[in-house]
C-alpha cells in the first residue's frame, strides 16, 4: 500500500533545501518505490510531504541520501495512504 510521508526540518532556508534539491532530484526520481514530491518552507520550517509505494522504500532512499543532508536527526512521518487518484 502506498505511505504519504512528511519531513519538517527547522533551521533549513528554501537556498539550502532548493541547493540539495538540485543534487536529489533527479536521482530521486528514478528511484523505486517514488511517486510525488512537494515542499514549502513556513516559519523558518522546511516541510517536505513524498508519497511512496511503500514505507520500505522511502526508508531506504532517505537514510541513504537526505539524512546524511540534514542538519540534525528528523523522524518523518508516515501515513498509510487509503486511496490513491492520479490524473
Amino acid at each position: 500500500m502506498a505511505v504519504l510521508t512528511k519531513t519538517e526540518v527547522t533551521g533549513v532556508s528554501r537556498a539550502k533545501y532548493e541547493e540539495l534539491a538540485a543534487v536529489l532530484i533527479d536521482k530521486l526520481k528514478a528511484t523505486p518505490g517514488f511517486i510525488a514530491h512537494y515542499a514549502w518552507e513556513h516559519d523558518n520550517i522546511m516541510a517536505v510531504v513524498e508519497i511512496w509505494e511503500s514505507a520500505e522504500q522511502h526508508d531506504e532512499w532517505f537514510n541513504s541520501n537526505v539524512r546524511p543532508n540534514l542538519p540534525q536527526e528528523v523522524y518523518p512521518e508516515k501515513h498509510e495512504l487509503v486511496n490513491k487518484v492520479t490524473r
